[in-house]
């Protein structure tokens, strides 16, 4: 069959096709470009005292970040910081100014950083393309303990943990059964996720991302590197779910987006959104219910969560609180019913510009109990 005995609208339409084929390949490759610029330009200055890398039991690597008390030492245990979803061992110590890890350093704590498998900003190993919330729970965090444990001779640390930071304590020492933590606080750590502002994204996001490959990851950190350089506090409630922009300047957003993030393994991401859609909190084999085991958690636990959070509301946040049996347990939700200067999001608990006062003095007091 000849072209010129083609109908017009099929040569038409093929021509669309392939120009649209042509300008899709053109904008990824410049997507590419403008991600690997944007990284380089925007690539994290922290310097760790130390670093250090661990196995899990299936062979995953972890990697912590050490940062060693600044003066006297204290005589309390070290502390573990573990980030959220989608972000990366610098989440907790990026800014100096707005470091909790780096303010606690200065009061003589040892802080490490935890990286989960797979928060790196590099390509995803073969463990941690099959990771998922489970493998997290059950293996990085046992082998996260043992590593501290054996580095510092402690028996138990005091654990920090942001959002899913916070949740995977709550499932390490609850519905899994484990130990080794002192005392606990969690910051924007949700355990529920009815009526949640992000149900149908969540949801949508195994089918959206697919062509882009969620087979093995979703391009979360590639997107946060992308849209770092067009951040500014002046932007719109309505974009910046997750963030309040006048808690921040512009070079904190620049700088918080284009290094704190991370792509996040397949697994990971589908297992939230079946949370998200089914209001569940539980294993993908069904063996654990997370949501449950919080009530054998006895672990002095503080909760704290952002009174304006569109990414954890609060009620999910408090249900821990609710939860949980430790005798010695605290909430408090950060906004200016409870002091704060205005009200708080989801990054802002450990982000924004005056968390060191409205937040971290809670902390630091907390984690300071013998």
């Amino acid at each position: 069959m000849h072209l010129g005995s083609w109908p017009p609208w099929y040569v038409l339409a093929l021509a669309a096709l392939v120009v649209l084929l042509v300008l899709s390949g053109a904008a990824l490759v410049l997507a590419t470009r403008w991600v690997a610029f944007w990284r380089r330009r925007l690539k994290p200055s922290v310097d760790f005292d130390e670093v250090l890398e661990t196995r899990t039991r299936d062979g995953a690597t972890l990697v912590l970040g050490r940062i060693r008390p600044v003066g006297s030492p204290s005589s309390l245990p070290p502390i573990v910081f573990c980030h959220g979803l989608a972000m990366n061992r610098y989440a907790l110590a990026l800014d100096p100014r707005r470091s909790l890890a780096r303010a606690f350093a200065a009061r003589g704590r040892d802080c490490w950083l935890l990286e989960l498998r797979g928060a790196s900003q590099g390509p995803l190993s073969s463990a941690a393309r099959a990771a998922n919330f489970d493998t997290y729970a059950a293996h990085d965090i046992p082998a996260a303990l043992a590593c501290v444990t054996a580095a510092t001779g402690v028996e138990r640390v005091d654990w920090v943990g942001f959002s899913m930071g916070g949740m995977l304590a709550y499932a390490h020492l609850g519905a899994l059964r484990g130990d080794g933590v002192r005392r606990l606080v969690t910051l924007g750590s949700p355990v529920r996720f009815r009526g949640y502002p992000a149900a149908r994204a969540m949801g949508a996001a195994p089918y959206v991302f697919t062509p882009f490959g969620l087979k093995i990851a979703a391009p979360l950190g590639r997107l946060a590197t992308s849209v770092a350089p067009l951040l500014w506090p002046g932007l719109p409630l309505f974009v910046t779910r997750g963030f309040r922009g006048h808690h921040y300047d512009r070079e904190s957003l620049r700088s918080i987006f284009g290094a704190s993030f991370s792509d996040v393994p397949a697994g990971v991401m589908k297992q939230f959104a079946r949370w998200v859609r089914e209001d569940s909190l539980n294993s993908d084999d069904g063996a654990h219910d997370y949501r449950e085991g919080l009530a054998t958690i006895t672990v002095p636990t503080l909760v704290i969560s952002g009174d304006r959070d569109r990414l954890a509301l609060p009620p999910c946040v408090r249900e821990a609180y609710e939860r949980i049996s430790a005798r010695e347990r605290r909430y408090r939700d950060v906004g200016p019913a409870s002091g704060a200067h205005a009200h708080y999001d989801h990054l802002d608990l450990i982000m924004g510009a005056k968390a060191h006062d409205e937040v971290f003095e809670d902390v630091f007091e907390w984690l300071g109990r013998e």
